[in-house]
């Protein structure tokens, strides 16, 4: 019987995709329990995600089409019981793509995966997430993506001590040819895939949603809103964040003019750094905020947006923390 799992996880230079490093969660997950060995593949970034791995390969591939091809000469045999991406644009054309060479079922997203009575079982949302469905997996390998809230790993270069192999992808034979990419406007970016969020509420004041959609296109990031400022029609429901809205987890969220209320802060809260401008030193979202400038929104990224405007080669954190408190 397959006895192996394959993660792969993706991210660009300057670190890992946080939803990705889901993938590497479950796959350590499914090993502690069933005792089996695990394997990664590294896309993109230069650190390692956490995990005892016995293998380790490091592609180069710059899209998921020639990355698909290679990946299903290692998997192709009965050798991997699963091969887990992440809930990433990477991750999941590179699963489709994968799923269809190897003949194999895709589920999307994956909550759990467990190995009952030789059998690979799979744990997935159903009726729009007020319940769960468990399916079976009648002939391995499955190609599964993680659900991105479910059990995160974090990237460390010393997690494991393994040196990886250079995974050489394969690009001849693909029906498609990529001619190039164009980076989305903020308000057509989804807000779950982007690595910054500039997100505002009711402090930011009608009309002011312009001026964080500025903001969020310097830091090559999309705009948030809470339940107030959709509600008032300041921004399209498909830009909620908080309990009623859609979970993020961007690498910075910059909370604009938001008090801090418990049904929004459930749906930023996995974010990497937080950013909170806010005119009222007691505002619960301080609390959640590594960083907090106490002002006027209103002034405040008018000025971080004249400051990003001279800037180039700055990172997102440094970029609003050196605009706005410089």
């Amino acid at each position: 019987m397959a006895g192996r799992v394959l993660a792969v996880v993706d991210g660009t230079a300057t670190g890992v995709h946080r939803r990705a490093l889901a993938a590497a969660g479950l796959a350590q997950r499914l090993v502690s329990e069933a005792g089996l060995a695990a394997d990664v593949v590294v896309v993109g970034f230069p650190g390692h995600p956490s995990g005892r791995w016995q293998r380790a390969w490091r592609s180069e591939a710059s899209s998921p089409q020639g990355l698909a091809g290679e990946l299903a000469g290692i998997v192709n045999g009965d050798e991997y019981l699963a091969v887990i991406g992440g809930d990433t644009p990477f991750g999941r054309e590179l699963c489709a793509r994968l799923a269809v060479r190897l003949g194999a079922p895709v589920v999307a997203p994956v909550l759990s995966l467990r190995l009952q009575g030789g059998k690979l079982r799979v744990v997935r949302p159903a009726q729009y997430g007020a319940a769960t469905a468990t399916l079976e997996v009648a002939r391995p390998p499955l190609v599964a993506i993680a659900h991105a809230d479910m059990m995160r790993a974090t990237a460390s270069d010393a997690a494991s001590g393994l040196e990886f192999e250079s995974l050489r992808a394969i690009g001849p034979g693909e029906p498609v040819e990529v001619l190039g990419e164009e980076q989305l406007s903020p308000f057509e970016m989804d807000v779950t895939e982007a690595d910054v969020v500039v997100a505002g509420g009711r402090g930011v004041g009608e009309g002011g949603f312009a001026m964080l959609s500025e903001l969020a296109a310097l830091l090559g990031g999309s705009v948030g809103a809470t339940r107030v400022a959709v509600d008032l029609g300041w921004a399209p429901y498909r830009r909620q964040v908080g309990l009623t809205g859609k979970t993020v987890s961007p690498r910075l969220y910059v909370a604009c003019g938001i008090s801090g209320a418990i049904h929004h802060a459930m749906g930023m809260r996995e974010s990497g750094f937080v950013v909170a401008i806010n005119n009222d030193p007691q505002a619960p979202i301080f609390k959640i905020a590594h960083a907090a400038i106490v002002g006027d929104v209103r002034d405040i990224v008018p000025s971080v947006i004249k400051e990003l405007s001279r800037r180039t080669s700055v990172s997102p954190v440094a970029a609003v923390l050196a605009g706005a408190l410089g």
